[in-house]
């Protein structure tokens, strides 16, 4: 625990101490959360709650071309749930168990409080138009997709998470060369303590058209991945997808597949629609996505097909109406979240949802709780 608070200060003072060209270069920002569910235990059907307050403060500098970044929380989540099942989920989302480097320090895990402080970015960028490197706690999404994506590969998160966001950083070096009128070349190497939890791989980037394309090999956790990804227009209509193939360490092979389309109608109306097929799905541990944070990114899905849906309206500016919904065609199963989202003024915004799951036994969501949420962010 000492180490972890050590190397946070240290990270803490690197970046302060870099001169600064101008006043405009060094910036504090952030944001206080506070999330409140309601819902009931999965494992046991006893009612739950929990209230996530979070403090993130973000630190920014800048001395042309190097740019520095360092992101540090303060989360206390109250709770009534510690001692099943469902609370193992979010201690499994520990920095030690998911990156290389632990940067988390809880203070505080009893019957009714999770206090946890983290150094949730932390990492230095060198940018030019032509190459960019990074090197540290650091978010790397290839992917294209809205709720299943098969190229999201090293820090993917959850379709229907309550903060899709919100991801463990991978401690990596990130290297972008992308020349005028020739292919794009991004290398990702992320060491670790064990050749069983190190991260690498290239992806093969390019705009042709309307298009942006895109080939990558990586290996994950010693799962070897093959993909493409493509995201472009027909017409006036977003068109997405993406492939993969994984060779497992244990020589199980496999493919996952998405395709998305989306439109805007007018200034009030967005649709979007995607289908996952996940040949690597695991129907024969139904506990697994709800008890490893690790594992459930590994296997994503307990059935093979799914369908989501996006319908957003936008009732003023201020207000904002999503309606998101995926279908188990294998269970069958389903789930339907609305929510309602307002801009209470420049500085806070409110968001209120509920997440109702329906369907057979051993489906998808057909086993999960109805889960009821209400969120207010301050940002400054």
């Amino acid at each position: 625990m000492k180490k972890n608070i050590v190397l946070s200060i240290f990270l803490l003072l690197s970046v302060l101490s870099v001169p600064a060209m101008s006043a405009d270069t060094f910036q504090i920002s952030g944001y206080y959360k506070s999330l409140l569910t309601s819902g009931q235990s999965v494992a046991t059907k006893e009612g739950i709650f929990a209230a996530t307050n979070r403090l993130r403060l973000e630190f920014k500098t800048q001395m042309d071309p190097w740019q520095f970044y360092l992101t540090v929380d303060n989360e206390a989540i109250i709770n009534d749930f510690a001692n099943t099942a469902d609370f193992a989920f979010i201690r499994s989302r520990a920095q030690n168990k998911n990156a290389a480097l632990d940067m988390d320090v809880v203070s505080v895990d009893d019957d009714h409080l999770y206090l946890k402080h983290s150094v949730y970015r932390a990492f230095a960028k060198y940018y030019t138009a032509e190459f960019q490197a990074a090197i540290g706690k650091q978010l790397i999404d290839w992917g294209r997709m809205r709720f299943y994506s098969p190229v999201d590969i090293f820090n993917s998160v959850a379709a229907l998470n309550l903060e899709p966001d919100e991801r463990i950083g991978i401690d990596a070096i990130n290297l972008n060369f992308s020349p005028k009128d020739f292919v794009g070349i991004n290398i990702v190497a992320a060491p670790a303590n064990s050749e069983k939890d190190a991260s690498g791989g290239i992806r093969l980037h390019k705009t042709i058209s309307t298009y942006d394309l895109s080939l990558i090999a990586a290996s994950v956790y010693k799962n070897q991945i093959h993909g493409f990804a493509f995201d472009g227009y027909v017409k006036d209509a977003g068109f997405r997808g993406e492939i993969t193939h994984t060779r497992q360490d244990d020589n199980r092979e496999f493919t996952r597949a998405a395709l998305g389309l989306d439109y805007r109608f007018n200034k009030k109306w967005y649709a979007l629609a995607e289908h996952f097929y996940n040949g690597g799905h695991e129907d024969n541990d139904p506990a697994a996505l709800t008890t490893s944070y690790k594992l459930s990114r590994q296997i994503v899905s307990f059935n093979s097909q799914l369908s989501s849906f996006l319908v957003q309206y936008t009732l003023s500016p201020l207000i904002e109406i999503n309606q998101y919904a995926i279908y188990d065609w294998d269970g069958p199963s389903v789930v339907l979240n609305p929510e309602i989202q307002y801009d209470l003024n420049k500085h806070t915004d409110l968001r209120f949802g509920t997440q109702l799951y329906f369907g057979k036994g051993n489906s998808e969501f057909g086993d999960n709780e109805h889960l009821y949420y209400g969120e207010c962010v301050l940002f400054f």
